[in-house]
């Protein structure tokens, strides 16, 4: 195990002035195979904030812990809750109902809470679900409880078969009334099997009375479910006709379905990425991602920007894009972010040069070079080239199957306002760089941290544990990271 303090002196880039980046070392081992993303909230009220685990332990059985976390607690503290979940509980969620954060699960017909004062389970609502038998797989985090309508406070958002039901909260910490946001929820059927897919659910003010909205794609077209003025969402959705060139679901559908049968070259997918605020004007704007393929082994896509635009009570989108990111190669994982706290949302977008000759020299070599370009939203575009550009490599074994994802974040570590880049530059190495007030984004100087890291980066997530404003770093480890590992959570309390 590594130092319970890492202390690391740095050379900054001229920008900044030169610092120390310290983490303080929290290892806790659960005892079983921590398989879940690690939630963290304060679930008693106390000076702690806590997470938790879940995963299964040698016997297969389901297992879930809560732990005490900060940097006053040992890492060998026993567990504040410990339990097997029954196949009755179909999945978790931490966030506040009233006045502190809660644990609560879905149970077919109802939602709970667990009252760490009394030991016990504690019905908050009966609702229906689409999860209405006990489950036969592995206990999940869903994110069921969340504020949708933008007010900070969380709500109760749950899918069914008919549609996302909604509770919003209320002042007072209690739930108001239910809605029914009708045909938010599609039905495929195939071979025989009926399956239900819940569509993603976007957020907005969406008719300008100053009240967030909700909304779900379908097709070429936006359902709009306006919220009322007495905490309720409207059931029936407004349908907005978008003219982007989307896809319909039936084509969706087809697409996944015949992939295989279909000729790929020349086919080309159009569909949104995301629905969010990217301008900072309080309308929400549209991301669609287009694929073009000339062949199995030669992709690629681009990004465009859709503002939204008020024209009188109206939400239009125009036809043509407000931005255009086109690329040679294969546009993955874009995220938006603020990384220079102007208010406006910056783009962190994933690049592969994905070609028969690129493959074949990938499988000789097992290396992927993987390029990282960043992209800040300046006069409400993005322009080309990108702002910042910095290239990693992806590394797999063709004998064992094993593939190895660097561990990429954007997050703030220092607290000084400005988002930093952490990037992995060696299996056992995070080197971090600051940002910078400037087109740039970040300092080209980087803070190198050494430590122990899964094969899969992915593993590694960002929050802020301890609350002190600085982002914290979670490392879980899978099975290739050896059976000791894949039972330990390590905490890096960022310090400065």
């Amino acid at each position: 195990m590594r130092s319970l303090l890492l202390v690391l002196s740095v050379t900054a880039a001229a920008t900044i002035p030169a610092a120390e980046l310290q983490f303080t070392e929290q290892v806790i081992n659960a005892g079983f195979n921590v398989e879940q993303s690690v939630l963290v909230a304060n679930l008693t009220g106390s000076d702690y904030q806590h997470i938790v685990l879940a995963g299964h332990n040698e016997d297969h059985r389901q297992q879930l812990a809560v732990y005490a976390t900060g940097r006053g607690i040992g890492s060998n503290a026993d567990p504040l809750l410990s339990i097997r979940p029954g196949p009755n509980l179909i999945a978790y969620d931490v966030g506040r109902i009233g006045e502190r954060d809660g644990l609560f699960f879905i149970e077919p017909g109802r939602i709970l809470r667990y009252d760490f004062t009394n030991d016990q389970f504690v019905e908050v609502v009966k609702i229906r679900t689409i999860y209405g038998q006990a489950r036969s797989g592995e206990i999940t985090p869903i994110n069921f409880i969340r504020d949708v309508n933008e007010d900070k406070r969380d709500d109760l958002v749950v899918p069914d078969t008919a549609g996302y039901r909604v509770r919003l909260q209320r002042p007072d910490g209690s739930l108001g009334e239910e809605s029914l946001l009708q045909d938010s929820s599609s039905m495929t059927v195939s071979a025989g099997i009926v399956s239900f897919e819940s569509r993603p659910l976007f957020s907005g003010d969406m008719d300008f009375d100053g009240l967030s909205d909700l909304a779900v794609w379908r097709g070429d077209a936006l359902h709009i479910y306006l919220q009322l003025p007495d905490l309720r969402m409207q059931g029936e959705p407004q349908v907005l006709p978008l003219k982007l060139d989307l896809l319909s679901e039936a084509e969706l559908l087809a697409s996944r379905g015949d992939f295989g049968s279909v000729n790929q070259d020349g086919r080309r997918e159009n569909r949104i990425w995301s629905i969010e605020d990217l301008n900072g004007d309080q309308i929400p704007d549209i991301l669609t991602e287009s694929t073009l393929s000339e062949g199995v082994f030669d992709k690629r896509n681009d990004f465009r920007l859709h503002l939204g635009r008020r024209v009188g009570n109206q939400l239009t989108y125009r036809e043509d894009e407000d931005a255009l990111l086109a690329s040679e190669g294969l546009q993955y994982g874009l995220i938006t972010t603020d990384i220079d706290g102007d208010g406006k949302k910056d783009l962190l977008i994933r690049k592969v040069r994905l070609t028969f000759g690129r493959v074949i020299r990938a499988l000789i070599s097992g290396n992927v070079s993987l390029q990282l370009q960043f992209f800040r939203m300046t006069n409400d575009t993005y322009r080309e080239p990108a702002n910042h550009v910095t290239r990693t490599n992806v590394r797999f074994s063709v004998t064992s199957g094993h593939v190895d994802i660097p561990a990429i974040k954007v997050a703030d570590f220092n607290a000084d306002g400005q988002q930093d880049l952490m990037m992995q530059t060696q299996t056992d190495r995070l080197s971090f760089y600051y940002g910078v007030p400037t087109a740039n984004l970040f300092a080209e100087d980087a803070i190198d941290v050494n430590i122990d890291l899964p094969r899969n980066g992915d593993l590694v997530t960002t929050d802020d544990v301890d609350g002190d404003g600085r982002t914290d770093l979670i490392i879980r480890y899978g099975a290739a990271d050896g059976h000791d590992s894949a039972h330990t959570v390590r905490l890096m309390f960022a310090g400065s």
